[in-house]
């Protein structure tokens, strides 16, 4: 019986040094503060997300704005930037963060080393552009009217806001808890892709969506004379088209302000008539009646375009007039009207014929004289050869040669936009974007 009672005693002091032991072991994680939110957490999900180094976006544009002589480049400077943030409490060596829609809307976020120096900053930015504060839910911020421009700070980080939604973006950014952030901005910080680049924009908006992108990627790279986009397209699905190796395409002029050229494989692509991007093309088509089915069936994937210059066509001129007898009749006559140059060519298979035979049906191309037109255009030579056909406006066909870039050149509001696909994978798109600054610093108001 004495065993027993001995037996008892030592287990019943065994249990209680357990849990002694086990109640020291989760003390500090009961009664531990919640951890506060990342940057990271409060960063609301939109349409267009980013992030950015400034210091080193400022080192890399520094020989742009000093080759171009932009004022104030001394202001934009890597150096001038870094004494500037510190003055005032910013920490720039960490990366910021940025969001957008197509709407106008943006915020930017920083992160933040001495919240007591940012008053003396919004104080130093008064002398220069109109601001007072305001109380957005029950928080105090600076606003700026002219530019519609709200500024927000706390002991982490500071925030930068322009649009309409400001009571709900400050909402997610003040009331984030930690480890609530967004699913898009988990997938964009997890992404390899571009992961050293210094500025980074991502997209997977619904709009990509309908066309088979998952998302897409955009890394910025620039020297004296242009800016870049390194360019990436992640497709949720097979893409089904491949580069060809080389093909026709016109000889670029001088005159050329608009270009493409395109050397594809299509025969899986054409194939699946469910493809997003198929259906996406065939909505398109549908507008004007173009037999999307019947130009695919024909179509050897080459393509190249030309648009630029001008160029002098003879013209029919039908006017109302008077004979001898004073009846009225028609009076027809020629007269040379000037242009923008234009040329275009695809390669085609044994189906051509049907295919430009639907265009005539449909009333796509009409005959005028020795020339045609394809709905609106301005008449044009129509050139059918095996293998490929061409349309035009000069009287003889641009010279043809072989490549195998697929690239192009756009000119939007006075600005040379450069593009090509550089490679091209089963479900991803490897790309690059280039323009000139020189325009557009000339057109910046603030340069």
């Amino acid at each position: 019986m004495k065993t027993d009672g001995i037996g008892n005693k030592i287990f019943l002091i065994a249990l209680l040094c357990a849990a002694l032991g086990l109640f020291l072991f989760i003390r500090p994680r009961l009664f531990a503060p919640t951890p506060p939110p990342t940057l990271m957490d409060r960063l609301p999900e939109s349409e267009i997300l980013g992030r950015f180094y400034l210091l080193d976006v400022a080192r890399e544009t520094s020989a742009m704005l000093f080759y171009h002589k932009v004022p104030f480049r001394d202001l934009m400077s890597h150096e001038f930037l870094l004494s500037q943030c510190k003055a005032f409490g910013l920490d720039v060596q960490k990366p910021g963060y940025f969001f957008s829609d197509r709407e106008g809307e943006w915020g930017t976020y920083v992160h933040v080393s001495d919240s007591s120096r940012i008053p003396s900053g919004l104080l130093r930015l008064k002398q220069f552009v109109d601001s007072r504060d305001t109380i957005v839910l029950q928080h105090k911020l600076r606003f700026l009217p002219k530019q519609n421009i709200y500024i927000y700070y706390d002991r982490s980080y500071l925030f930068l806001y322009h649009g309409t939604k400001i009571k709900s973006r400050l909402s997610r950014t003040v009331n984030a808890k930690e480890g609530e952030i967004g699913i898009n901005w988990k997938k964009f910080n997890a992404l390899k892709t571009f992961k050293d680049e210094k500025l980074v924009v991502f997209s997977n908006s619904k709009k990509l969506q309908k066309y088979g992108i998952d998302y897409g990627l955009f890394a910025h790279d620039s020297d004296s004379i242009s800016f870049k986009l390194k360019s990436y397209i992640k497709a949720n699905q097979d893409i089904k088209i491949k580069l060809k190796e080389n093909g026709p395409r016109f000889t670029q002029s001088k005159s050329t302000t608009k270009m493409l050229n395109m050397h594809l494989d299509v025969s899986e692509f054409k194939a699946d008539k469910q493809h997003p991007l198929y259906k996406w093309i065939a909505e398109m088509a549908q507008k004007v009646g173009f037999p999307t089915d019947g130009f695919f069936e024909a179509w050897d994937g080459d393509l190249s375009f030309q648009q630029g210059g001008t160029q002098l066509i003879e013209e029919e001129v039908i006017e109302t007039g008077y004979n001898e007898e004073f009846e009225m009749t028609e009076i027809r006559s020629t007269r040379l009207v000037p242009i923008e140059g234009f040329a275009m060519m695809v390669s085609m298979n044994e189906h051509s014929k049907s295919f430009v035979s639907s265009l005539f049906a449909k009333g796509i191309v009409t005959k005028q004289g020795n020339r045609y037109r394809f709905l609106f255009s301005p008449p044009l030579k129509l050139n059918i050869k095996p293998g490929y056909i061409s349309t035009y406006s000069s009287d003889a066909s641009p010279k043809l040669t072989t490549g195998s870039n697929f690239n192009g050149l756009w000119n939007y509001r006075g600005t040379a936009v450069a593009f090509q696909i550089d490679s091209l994978t089963n479900r991803e798109v490897f790309g690059t974007i280039e323009f000139p600054v020189n325009r557009l610093i000339r057109r910046s108001k603030f340069f």
